[in-house]
């Protein structure tokens, strides 16, 4: 055994919400150790550069801020802008086979039009008189009560649609509309949420979509860098290259953890633990008989979220839209559906509209990105699918997409996180069990998503840490 130290808290993890309740409980005069297994601060906030001065984001890049930003003031982070997305232009959509015709993005309960029928027939399968059949669904959806829709938070969609329809075809055109949002399995994902698309959920607040803007570097690794000034600065000690062996455990509380370090395994004392970990790889570190049994079964649940399959173009110049013949200008996430049965087919995001240092000047990269069940991860033909749909579109949207194109990269990761990808529920932030072990990251129990989710349950772990945390009503 190496050395031991006694510290306040121990963070495991430097992830985004690792990160941010480093830097908070550091400033507020806490003795921290944050430990990383990489070499490298960040988690699923990546980038990586290519030779000529490119960056490509390989991680979380496009996200809903409406803690995302108070978070980042907590830290004391400088050095960061974020780039807002008008909300008016925040989606669209694009279908294989269309071609190149931009849809009709049907939001829930969107008022019938002309262009909007023609887009419900071909994504929904829909006429008029089905269509304004779903468009009574939702609205009968959100004039549930508070008590109905948080009911249902536990409920898959599958389970619980037949108690609002009996039409196969409305069903299954449900489901559709909530796959366009980023599903690639809508029955799975639980009820309350979708019901969450057509009305406001007590207890959040209206998000803003953001994504990396005009940083000093080009990316969303800007973030991690101006966070990990922040940590510094807090008085934070890290230590990259340090897995986590154990947390210790005695009586149901907490006392420190074991970790690989260069001297050897080495221990650190501590009576608070924050885990960024993904809430299933616990039980590789802590025993899993020392947690709730629904806790265990829902971590089980959620190990099946799954990952990405992405790709990224460079192009010398914009190229035009095939349907208007002008420079692709659109600043959000365009949603593309694939395949025969028009699946759901991931995104696209211009990085460069928003942080132009990514590329040098006049060059421009496309994202794009497919949420992905394990199953497809590990399919090379399933994988090689993926990427040919992406090109197939690219030439589908594009006039000149072959003719401006400088560069391309593709890549798959294991560690996604899905908006609404099942019902189980989420892990809360105060662990069950175990005192003095805080759970933080994108699928805990909080009023927000993905990296908006990481920053909030960051800060209600150092909230309940300092003793500074509300009553849940206020919250």
């Amino acid at each position: 055994m190496g050395m031991s130290d006694d510290f306040d808290v121990v963070v495991v993890g430097g992830g985004l919400g690792g990160l941010i309740a480093a830097a908070i409980l550091g400033r507020a005069g806490r003795r921290v150790l944050l430990l990383e297994r990489e070499d490298a601060l960040g988690g699923r906030i990546r980038s990586f550069e290519i030779e000529g001065g490119y960056v490509v984001d390989a991680g979380a890049y496009l996200w809903p801020d409406a803690h995302f930003s108070e978070a980042l003031e907590r830290t004391g982070a400088e050095d960061f802008q974020v780039s807002e997305i008008p909300r008016e232009r925040v989606l669209r959509l694009y279908a294989a086979g269309q071609d190149g015709h931009r849809l009709a993005f049907p939001f829930p309960a969107r008022a019938a039009s002309e262009k909007l029928l023609a887009s419900v027939r071909i994504v929904l399968g829909l006429d008029r008189g089905q269509y304004e059949e779903l468009i009574e669904l939702w609205q009968r959806l959100a004039s549930l009560s508070d008590g109905e829709v948080d009911a249902l938070r536990g409920v898959s969609m599958s389970e619980a649609l037949p108690s609002f329809t009996t039409s196969a075809a409305i069903a299954e055109a449900f489901g559709r509309n909530v796959m366009l949002y980023g599903t690639y399995d809508p029955t799975a994902a639980s009820m309350a949420e979708c019901i969450g698309l057509c009305r406001p959920v007590a207890g959040h607040r209206q998000a803003v979509p953001v994504v990396a803007g005009l940083n000093p570097v080009g990316g969303v690794r800007a973030l991690v860098k101006a966070l990990e000034k922040a940590v510094a600065h807090a008085g934070v000690e890290t230590r990259l290259s340090s897995p986590v062996k154990s947390i210790d455990i005695a009586g149901g509380r907490v006392t420190g953890v074991s970790f690989e370090s260069v001297g050897g395994l080495s221990r650190a004392r501590a009576s608070r633990v924050v885990s960024n970990l993904p809430p299933w790889q616990l039980f590789d570190i802590a025993p899993r008989e020392s947690f709730t049994p629904d806790f265990v079964r829902d971590c089980a649940r959620w190990s099946a979220v799954g990952g990405v399959i992405a790709a990224a173009y460079c192009f010398d110049g914009l190229p035009c839209l095939r349907e208007t013949g002008k420079p692709d200008e659109f600043p959000g996430w365009t949603r593309v559906l694939t395949g025969s049965n028009l699946g759901f087919g991931g995104g696209l995001l211009w990085a460069t509209h928003h942080s132009p240092r990514n590329a040098p000047a006049g060059r421009h990269i496309l994202q794009a990105m497919r949420l992905s069940p394990h199953r497809d991860l590990v399919d090379d033909e399933k994988v090689c699918q993926v990427h040919a749909d992406f090109d197939g579109l690219l030439d589908e949207i594009y006039l000149d997409a072959s003719e401006k194109l400088v560069w391309s990269r593709q890549w798959k990761t294991d560690d996604g996180t899905e908006f609404m990808v099942s019902a189980a529920g989420r892990p809360p932030v105060c662990a069950p069990g175990i005192e003095g072990l805080y759970l933080v990251g994108e699928t805990t129990d909080v009023p927000a998503v993905q990296m908006d989710a990481a920053a909030l349950s960051a800060m209600r772990a150092a909230d309940e840490i300092l003793g500074r945390a509300q009553p849940r009503a206020q919250r």
